[in-house]
């Protein structure tokens, strides 16, 4: 780990009313004396921790005076970083708070990387990582619901979870090293059946962080969702329905859209990222509507949320059952929304010739403005789990997914070697589980549970 002092403006580039800098390191507070004056000539460190100080910032050589301001001190370990921190307002000008950085790397600070005060915040065991996965989701959030999610996981919602599984496989994993390293002491607090019944609990709440992945992802980055249809059913003026606005070229010729068209949109706690796609048909009219229709199938491929349309004032057409055809395959891996265009239109097609119940269609046309069912559909479909969205025990991406994954095959084989009687092969196994589940927090469990058993068995009495 690099210990040098870092500094960075922590504020938006350009115009505002105020602008904040960041310095960190063991030697935060001499790189800011060197610029900062309070109003009464006194040194920053005649100062209580935590008291605003206002004073001048001064240029590196200290002849010219660049602005007034509000300096704060925070010793260390009581700071954001873990370190010795100082944090400096000025006025939020884009030119000023370059000039005063450019003071703080004169005076000794470096130019910290992008993310490193959280680096060394995580590496000081001032947060978790999945805390500082939240700071990162936080500022990139797009809708109320994410950044709610994200400031949960900010305030450790999601690392407590993770630490009450990792507590049951420590309740089993150390009284199976008892048992191993101290036989002849009957140290094992478990039966085999009672560890079985332990490492199965785990699994469960394991299982249910794991369903909530989706609705993580869904609230966080959004989910890739899709229109798909033949043409002239009505995508592009369902898309722009949708967008509540016309950001797609409609018009009455088949094959207006040539390309994807995509566009993220909230659909009430959920963010789809949407795409209006060229008309499916056997025979295209062009190579330009041919590759139009092979992006579409392509997009149809990668999407967890499909729109279906079909057109109600026509029967049931051959394009219409090549769209089908290819939608249904991905029934098992994907949320299928079927809608009913045209709905202004004397209604023609048989929908008992149609794989969906009569209650899941959508209906739109002319003069239908009320969405309300359809975010409620969607809604329905990635919000799984009201309690674990209240109480922030969900997963918001992949990294955290492999790693739980990973944790739960190595408990899974490890109850196998129990059930065989290969204690010494499970114990082994289960360490290797633990430390996958604390991965998920960035923390290694090493001598995890050897502490463990050393606390609760008095071993080595």
């Amino acid at each position: 780990m690099d210990f040098s002092t870092i500094a960075a403006i922590s504020t938006p580039q350009g115009k505002g009313g105020v602008a904040l800098l960041r310095i960190s390191g063991t030697e935060a507070f001499l790189v800011a004396d060197r610029i900062f004056r309070p109003i009464n000539q006194k040194s920053i460190g005649d100062y209580p921790a935590r008291y605003q100080i206002y004073g001048s910032i001064l240029s590196f050589d200290g002849a010219t005076v660049l602005d007034d301001g509000l300096l704060t001190r925070f010793p260390a370990p009581h700071s954001f970083t873990g370190e010795d921190v100082v944090e400096i307002a000025c006025h939020g000008g884009e030119v000023i708070t370059a000039m005063i950085l450019s003071a703080l790397l004169e005076s000794g600070a470096v130019l910290a990387k992008p993310g490193e005060f959280s680096r060394r915040a995580f590496m000081n065991g001032k947060m978790s990582l999945t805390a500082a996965e939240g700071i990162a989701d936080l500022l990139d959030a797009k809708t109320e619901e994410a950044a709610l999610l994200s400031s949960k996981a900010v305030r450790g919602k999601l690392s407590l979870e993770i630490q009450r599984i990792c507590q049951l496989l420590l309740d089993a994993a150390s009284s199976l090293w008892a048992y191993l390293d101290y036989p002849e002491e009957d140290l094992q607090s478990m039966s085999d059946s009672q560890m079985l019944t332990t490492l199965e609990d785990l699994l469960s709440s394991a299982r249910r962080l794991l369903d909530s992945f989706q609705m993580g992802r869904a609230i966080n980055s959004g989910i890739p969702a899709v229109i798909v249809g033949k043409p002239n059913v009505g995508k592009s003026t369902f898309f722009n329905h949708l967008l509540g606005e016309d950001r797609a070229i409609v018009t009455s010729t088949p094959g207006t859209t040539r390309d994807v068209i995509e566009y993220p949109l909230k659909a009430g706690r959920v963010l789809i990222n949407l795409s209006d796609t060229a008309g499916v048909r056997t025979e295209a009219s062009d190579r330009v509507e041919e590759i139009g229709i092979e992006r579409a199938i392509a997009a149809l491929e990668t999407a967890e949320l499909i729109f279906i349309l079909f057109d109600q004032a026509r029967p049931l057409e051959k394009e219409d059952r090549i769209v089908l055809e290819k939608v249904m395959e991905k029934k098992e891996s994907a949320v299928i929304l079927p809608v009913l265009t045209k709905s202004d239109l004397p209604a023609v097609l048989d929908l008992t010739t149609l794989p969906f119940a009569r209650e899941e269609y959508f209906v739109t046309g002319e003069g239908v403005t009320d969405l309300t069912p359809l975010v409620g559909k969607i809604e329905n479909a990635f919000i799984s789990d009201e309690a674990a969205l209240r109480e922030g025990r969900i997963l918001t991406n992949a990294r955290q997914k492999s790693v739980l994954v990973r944790g739960m095959e190595l408990v899974q084989e490890g109850m196998e070697q129990i059930r065989n009687g290969e204690k010494d092969v499970a114990s082994l196994t289960l360490e290797a589980a633990l430390a996958a589940f604390m991965e998920i927090d960035g923390k290694s469990a090493g001598e995890k549970i050897l502490d463990e058993v050393f606390s609760r068995f008095c071993i080595g009495k």
